[in-house]
């Protein structure tokens, strides 16, 4: 059985490409926007999110922050996909990503970081722990 893998992605474009590169290799959900992304991880917790970060509503570090906060889903690696550079600013109070990629990304670096990601186990991660992996673009 495949892993399953719930990208949230605001731009059809982008979901699509990345539901198809990873169909072969996980089980994908898609959402096209933070508050859809936590129904449907709540209502079907997926092994591992995916998430872009700049989205209107519900931004990529607030659904993180409600994946950090929900017992139910505390434990699920949270990888960040985004067109920008991580957030600079030392805001302790940012939920840090277990891995944060910056566009355009190799779809092998891509799935060779989920898979690490998804063997390196489900132990639940604080809602500030500094444990992110930053994976600039290639």
């Amino acid at each position: 059985m495949k892993p399953k893998v719930l990208i949230v992605e605001n731009s059809w474009t982008m979901r699509e490409t990345l539901r198809l590169l990873l169909s072969g290799d996980f089980d994908c959900a898609a959402a096209s926007s933070g508050e859809e992304g936590l129904e449907k991880a709540l209502a079907q917790p997926p092994d591992l999110l995916l998430s872009d970060v700049n989205m209107e509503g519900m931004d990529g570090y607030e659904l993180c922050r409600r994946f950090r906060q929900e017992p139910s889903l505390q434990h699920i690696p949270v990888v960040f996909v985004s067109g920008f550079a991580p957030r600079s600013d030392s805001d302790a109070s940012l939920p840090v990503p277990d891995a944060y990629l910056v566009k355009p990304v190799k779809p092998a670096l891509l799935i060779a970081e989920i898979h690490a990601l998804l063997r390196r186990g489900s132990a639940p991660v604080s809602a500030t722990a500094p444990t992110a992996q930053v994976v600039t673009k290639a």
